[in-house]
């Protein structure tokens, strides 16, 4: 799993979460450029990415991680949730969009659901 957000808190909660639901490799990343260069290194069976985040924002990541790995499930989480940023989302090849603001155990069990862990 990789992880991008640029707010190091978060990535912590997401990857405590992760890690005690059953991923095991779980890397985390805060810009664009460094989770293109992980996605070529670890092939992730699921990217979980912050929509806001200085260098690129989510969709546009989420863009160029598709182009590289079409079949990658790709989440995106956003403080700013509403529903034409989810409709934008899905159209750029997100799987499915969270608040940052929900419960992460709805994220874990999709999460879990996409990988075939659930």
């Amino acid at each position: 799993m990789l992880i991008v957000s640029d707010d190091l808190g978060f990535q912590t909660v997401l990857r405590t979460v992760f890690q005690n639901g059953g991923f095991d490799n779980c890397t985390e990343v805060v810009n664009a450029s460094d989770a293109a260069d992980k996605i070529k290194q670890l092939s992730p069976n699921l990217a979980v990415v912050d929509f806001s985040m200085p260098e690129m924002n989510g969709l546009q990541l989420a863009r160029q991680l598709k182009a590289r790995e079409p079949a990658l499930p790709i989440f995106m989480v956003t403080a700013d949730y509403d529903v034409d940023s989810e409709k934008k989302a899905l159209e750029s090849g997100i799987t499915a969009v969270f608040s940052k603001l929900d419960d992460v155990t709805t994220l874990l069990a999709n999460a879990r659901a996409v990988c075939g862990l659930a």
